[in-house]
This record gives structure tokens, sequence and C-alpha cells, in this order.
């Protein structure tokens, strides 16, 4: 368990309500019976008798335990006075609220339960409902112990989304093995999936880990691909057993051809997820795990591949066994377009270039960047500002209209909130997206055209949560420091160009709305004159309003408290000015004398920035048209012409929020992409030690990124964090494809002339269609579940599905076609000059 934060939780107290009346009776004041009561409630230790048998301690005991004894306390003998003379009513009560906790619409005492780094969620949650099942017993029907939010049921709606899709895509990948392999053979080769992820699983926590949403992510991601390495090995083995090889020399043959490219397709794929365990800011702290996860994984896969899959093989296989080739493997059709296109390479080259990179720009530039889409969030925040002028429980009457409207939403599943005078936030959980019709942006729209007609709140904000970091609205800015009328301004301009903006909505700023304020003015020559301290004035005010702790008793374990102020009734000003305070000779002076109330209106609130006064203005934005860094992008071109310091009088916009989150992200993804671009560079220098094979290998990274741009485009999603995550992963696989075909090239180039140059090429391209092929495959078919919703929809690790599944796919044309045509153009130049 981590930290418990409560809210309305109060103290319990003993509550001694004065009567000015009855104090002006008897000469008294408030401080001087909130000091009798002080000094009667005593607990004091006298040390211990060592003269007495097991020196006892000697204890002076004068406590209070109860109302009773409060209301029979002697305050004075001339004449003979008690407690109860002077109050109007002494009992056991609670501290004063200052916010009240609700529940699904309900008056609570609010727990907020948050587990440690280390802590189960699932586990702590299921404990915690347990205990509220057993204390709902002793309860009975007079009180009810609610849940508002429970982060478990989204841990456990991932984990039922991984279940699904990743028992569906198993599925699928194992008839996919099955199509191209022998049945024996994919069954070994598919177990690399379970070995992997509960390898990975094994070695997390030694790490650090624990099994959370990004865990699960990661987990995802790898089910397509950790099988790739597997199928080259055992593709390769097989092929050769299929040539009459003998079993043991196959399986030793095998592992020889593809060991250097296998070794470097997995350092490459490392490579590309390294850089990213070093991003800045709380989003590389977040997804740690997930480049993490997918090395663990590159690993075990590795070991499967090269020890478990051919001590298989030789199982599968016997000794001596003559094993006719697989019809179905030799994909004639894909292998008579592959050599049809590599012959018109003149026309065709330029042709698919220019296709797939003109796709990517347009597509590039027609898509909006949002970190965390929320098309599958399910948690809306909410925040209400009320008139400064209402207490707390008008407050609470207030809102009750806009819980109603929560209440009466079928999506709902539970809410939870603080009330609080001015501001009031919420946050509600919505049911899993793949049971309701609506999305949260279209509940939330409907909630706005219903919050209309609230008229008790000043204003109604309604935020979408996208469920990860950075927090906040879309469009999060600070107008900091200036003057006041130079802020305001600025304010005010920025909130109008904010609604001219196209996609953006719910612009809010704060309201700095005035409070009203009464003002003790002290009169200091009456003061003086009389021989009273401000302090003194000051503390009897505040004993009449709010009232003040003067001590305290124990029982048992719980602390109780006892505070002294006057009876509700008795706190209008007319009858403030009557109560008494003593001067010097004893004498009793009327507060009347000593001080005038002024009433005026002040700012319920100043708030700060770096030290500066600061207000806040934000927006919503709808993602199918702008994007907050787009957004931000024109709020600088405008305020660029302004001069600050004349026209907003020393004012300036701060970013904050999802913008400068996002801001920092991109640098942090060009630079990891950056490294890992260099690192992938140096690793094919270190093992083809030639340059044109490198850069042919390379070329195949911005066609694939761009056809993933593209698929992005057509199916409507946005540029998110994890989109990104999934091109970064994608890089690694689209060099895999291109490594393994360009190093069978060169492995068997000493059969290439002049003459034979293109069917060389050819006939070695078609040797890798079924590997390359059935990687890909086994990679969509891993991942389609997941990319389409098929065992549940994830706002997060659906696009990341959708851009490595379709990815492979262009990969894997550019892998058949582009690249060996690409080579033909190297071997056909270095002809040219022998």
């Amino acid at each position: 368990m981590g930290d418990i934060h409560t809210t309305d939780l109060r103290d319990p107290e003993f509550l001694i309500a004065l009567e000015p009346i009855s104090l002006k009776r008897y000469g008294l004041t408030v401080d001087e019976v909130a000091a009798l009561v002080a000094q009667r409630n005593a607990l004091i230790s006298g040390g211990r008798l060592d003269q007495l048998k097991n020196s006892p301690e000697l204890i002076t005991a004068a406590e209070l335990k109860s109302a009773e004894q409060l209301r029979e306390m002697m305050i004075g003998f001339a004449p003979r006075l008690k407690l109860k003379d002077v109050a109007g009513d002494i009992r056991e009560s609670f501290a004063k609220g200052e916010v009240y906790g609700s529940i699904n619409g309900n008056k609570s005492i609010v727990f907020d339960l948050r587990t440690n780094e280390s802590g189960d969620v699932l586990s702590t949650a299921e404990s915690v409902r347990n205990l509220l099942a057993k204390e709902q017993e002793l309860l009975g029907k007079n009180y009810t112990l609610g849940v508002g939010f429970d982060l478990s049921n989204e841990i456990q709606e991932k984990a039922s989304i991984v279940q699904s899709n990743g028992l569906v895509g198993l599925g699928l990948v194992l008839v996919t093995l099955a199509l191209f392999l022998r049945k024996r053979i994919a069954l070994w080769v598919a177990i690399s999936i379970p070995v992997c992820i509960f390898g990975t699983l094994a070695v997390l926590p030694a790490f650090g880990q624990i099994l959370d949403v990004f865990t699960l992510s990661a987990l995802i991601l790898i089910i397509g691909i950790i099988v790739d390495d597997a199928v080259v090995v055992s593709d390769r083995i097989v092929a050769l057993v299929e040539e009459g090889y003998e079993l043991e020399r196959a399986v030793t043959e095998g592992i020889k051809n593809v060991f250097p490219a296998v070794l470097a397709s997995v350092l490459s794929t490392m490579i590309a997820f390294v850089p990213l365990l070093f991003l800045p800011g709380n989003s590389g702290k977040m997804m740690y795990v997930i480049p993490l996860t997918v090395i663990i994984a590159l690993c075990f896969s590795f070991i499967d591949a090269l020890l478990f899959i051919p001590a298989h093989l030789k199982g599968v296989f016997k000794q001596g066994e003559a094993v006719a080739k697989k019809g179905s493997s030799q994909l004639k059709w894909l292998n008579t377009i592959v050599a049809s296109l590599i012959r018109k390479r003149a026309v065709f080259l330029p042709v698919m270039v220019a296709t797939i990179i003109g796709l990517g720009v347009v597509s590039y530039q027609s898509l909006t960047y949002l970190f965390f889409p929320v098309d599958g969030a399910y948690l809306i925040e909410m925040e209400a500002e009320a008139d400064t002028e209402l207490s707390l429980d008008e407050v609470w009457k207030e809102t009750q209209a806009l819980e109603k409207i929560i209440k009466n939403t079928p999506e709902v599943a539970a809410w939870y909130g603080q009330v609080g005078t001015p501001v009031s936030t919420w946050g509600v959980s919505l049911i899993p997206a793949n049971q309701r019709d609506r999305n949260a942006e279209q509940i939330v729209a409907d909630w706005e055209k219903q919050a209309e007609s609230i008229t008790g709140l000043a204003q109604i904000e309604f935020d979408v949560d996208g469920g990860g970091p950075p927090a906040g609205r879309p469009v999060d800015l600070r107008v900091v420091g200036g003057s006041d009328e130079g802020r305001e301004k600025l304010a005010n301009d920025l909130v109008a160009f904010l609604q001219e903006i196209p996609g953006s909505h719910r612009v809010r700023r704060d309201l700095n709305a005035p409070s009203p304020q009464a003002q003790a003015v002290l009169q200091y020559d009456w003061l003086n004159y009389y021989g009273i301290s401000a302090m003194q004035v000051g503390d009897i005010i505040k004993y009449a309003i709010d009232g003040q702790r003067v001590t305290r008793v124990f029982n048992g374990e719980e602390e109780v408290h006892f505070r002294v102020a006057l009876d509700d009734n008795d706190r209008l000003p007319t009858e403030l000015d009557e109560l008494l305070v003593r001067g010097k000779n004893n004498q009793l002076i009327p507060l009347r004398k000593l001080v005038r109330w002024e009433f005026t209106d002040a700012l319920a609130g100043i708030d700060h920035y770096n030290g500066k006064r600061v207000i806040r203005v934000s927006a919503g934005l709808d993602t199918t048209i702008t994007d907050p860094v787009a957004v931000f992008d024109q709020v600088q071109t405008r305020f660029a012409t302004a001069n600050m310091s004349t026209d907003y009088q020393g004012a300036s916009i701060i970013v904050t929020g999802q913008i400068l989150e996002t801001l920092e992200a991109e640098r942090g993804f060009s630079v990891a992409i950056g490294f890992a671009l260099f690192g992938i560079l140096l690793l094919l220098l270190l093992l083809f030690d030639r340059v044109f094979e490198t850069l042919i290998v390379l070329s195949v990274i911005p066609l694939g990124i761009c056809g993933a741009l593209f698929i992005l485009f057509i199916h409507g999603q946005v540029l998110s964090f994890f989109a990104i995550i999934g091109m970064i992963a994608l890089i690694g696989i689209m060099v895999n494809n291109s490594l393994v075909l360009v190093w069978h090239l060169m492995e068997t180039e000493q059969a290439c002339t002049r003459a034979n140059m293109v069917e060389f090429v050819i006939k070695g391209t078609q040797s890798r269609v079924r590997p390359i092929l059935l990687t890909t495959v086994t990679t969509v078919a891993g991942l389609t579940p997941l990319a389409y919703g098929l065992g549940g929809y994830d706002n997060y690790m659906s696009p990341m599905a959708l851009v490595v599944g379709w990815g492979c796919v262009i990969s894997m044309m550019v892998t058949l076609t582009v690249i060996p045509s690409l080579y033909l153009l190297v071997k056909q130049r270095q002809f040219g000059k022998a």
C-alpha cells in the first residue's frame, strides 16, 4: 500500500458555543473562557515515586472527557458560575468542513487509496473491495460504502484485451504457419510466443518493473514479431531438408547460413528501441518499460530461434527421411510478380518510390498530432466554479443539478468529486469503450448542452482524459507577469483568438471573480488608550467566527480537540460589536469602540507561476481538425508582432501542460530516432563492410515510414505517442527483412556475372519470398485483432498495431521489389566500371 488521501474526514471535537449576552452579563470575555477551559483540562506527570514499590508514576489527572463534564466545569465563584451558564450549546461534534466529498452523487467521506510503485493494483483493489463488503454488512442500510473510481478496472480491461487479442492473434499465427510450414513445425514455431512472453515477465521484476498497462502494450506489440527469428531459422533448415540434406547437416548449415543475418536483425531492432530508454520528461518515465520489454523479448526470441527451434526440428524429422517440398510453399504467383517487376525496374522503381513518398507527404500534412488520443478514453474530468458569495452548503445544492446529469448518463460507471467554494472538481469513470455507442467526446458534448440550463454555477469545464501524461487540457497557457490591467487584456485577447481557431472549443480562462470581504479596521488610538493589543482583538474575532482549538484530550487512541466559538446565530457584525475585550485596569471594552467594519470585494485567490501573478487560459480541441502544437504555433504567430511591454504592460504567454510535454517528447523522439538510425548504420557497415549495400538496406526506412503515415491517414487516426512507438518498432522490422535479403545476395554473389546478373538477383529474391512473406503474414496475423479491436479496442495499442501490421505489408512489398531493383542498379554500376 502507498498513500491514503482523505476528503471531508473531520477530526472529532468538543464544541463550546458561547453566548455573547451571557458573557456580558457575567463580565467575561471569549478569550478568558477559552483560557479557563485550557487550564482546566490537564494531564500532568509528576515523576516517579522511587520510595514506593515498583516506582509508580505520579499523575495529576484533570481531563475533561465528556460534554457533561464540560457543562459542569466551574469558571467562577463570585457568583458561582459553570461553563453551561455562558454557553448556548456544548456538544460532541466534528471540525467544520472546508469541502464535501461526493461519491456517485452522495455526500461522502472520500478515501483516495494509491499504491506505491511496487504495489499490485489488482490484488490491492480486490482486498479493498472485500474489506468494504465486510464493513457494509456491519453498517447495515444506514450507510453505504461506494466506489467512485477503481484503476484496477482499467488494468483488467487492458488485460482482457491482451488476452482476447493475444489468443485470436495466436490462432491466426498458427493457421498462417500451418499454411506455409508443416503443422508440427508450425506448432514449435508458435510456442516461441509464450516462451518469450513468460520469459520476459520473469525478468522484468529484476529491473524494478511491474505488470501495468504499458507493459501489456509492449507485450501486444511483440506477439506478432517474436516469431520472426524462429520462422527464418526453421524455414532455412526445412529448405535444406527439402533439398536432400541430411538432418544434422541441414540444422548445422541452416544455423550457420542465417546466424549473421538473424543476429544483425535482432541487434538492429534493439538499437531502434534503446534510445527510447532515455526519453526525457514524464512521458519518458512512463514509457520506459515499453522498449525494455521489447529488448528483453528479443533476447529470448534470439535464444529460442538458435537453440530451441533446431532442437525441436530434430525431433520433427526422422534421420534420413525424404521430405518433399510443400506445393503451397512455392508461391509461384508471387515469384512471377516479383520477377516481372524487377525486370521492369526502369519504370516500376521511380513510380513505386514516388507514389509511396507522395502518399506519405500528403498524409503527414493531413494528420493531426495528439499525444494521447481520446477515442477510447474512459475518464472525464469536470470542474465547476460557483458564485463566491455562496456558502459550502449552498454550493452543494447547486452542484446537485450537475451530478444529476452524470447520474442519468447510461455510459457512466461511477464518479467521485470534491465540492468546495468556489471551485468543485469531479472524476467520472465510463464503462469500457467496447460496451458503449458514444465516445467520451460525444458524451461531453451532450453534457455541455444540458449544463447550459444550470444557472447556479458560473463556469463548468469538461475535459476528456486520454489516460496518460501529459495531464491537463490540450491547450493550457499561462498569462504571466506585468500589471493587472495588462494581464487581463492579454488573457481576454488570447481567449478571443482561441475561439476563432477552427477545431478549438470549450475555451475558458480564470474568472478571478471578486469575493465579498468584511475588514475589521482597528482604531489604534482607542487600542492604545485602553491598553489592548491588535492580537487580542484578532483573537476575539477568530474565536467568534471560526472558533479556535484551545486544548485536547485522548479518548482511547482518538485525539479530540476542544473548540471555543460563538453560537451560529450570534455572528453578525452588530452582535460582534457587543463582544467584550479586557483592557488595562481590568476594564471591559465593547468591540465596537475598537474596530470599524468595512465591506469590500477582493480576489478569492491569487495564483502565481514562478513567483509572478498568472491567469490560466485553456481550451479543448477537435483532433480531426487541429492539434495542440499547431494551435500554439498559431498563438505564437498572432502575438509575435505585439509589443508585450507596451500593448500588454509586460505580461507574457507561457506554455504548459500537453503542449510543453508534447514539444519535449517531439525533441526526444527526434533525438532517439537519430541515434537509432546512426546505430543501425554502424551495425550494417560492420556487417556488410560496404557502403552501397548498407544504404540499400536503409532505403526501406523512409519508404516504410511514409507507408505507415498513409495507413494512419486512411484509418482516420491521429499521429499519437503510441503510433510513433509503432513506427520505431517498424524501423527494426523493415531493416530485418531487407538485411536478410541483401545478406543472402552478397553471400552468393560469386555466381553473379555481367550476363546473368538480372536472373541472379531475381532468383536470389525469389529464394527469400517464402520466409519474408511468412514473417510478414505472421506479424500481421498477430496484430490484426488488436489493430481492429476484434478482441477489444484500445486507444493506446490499436494505432500502434495498425502501424506495425500494415507497415510490415508495405515493407514486404518494398523488400521484394525496390530493394532487389536498387541492388541490381549497384551491380550494373560495378560491372560497368569493370
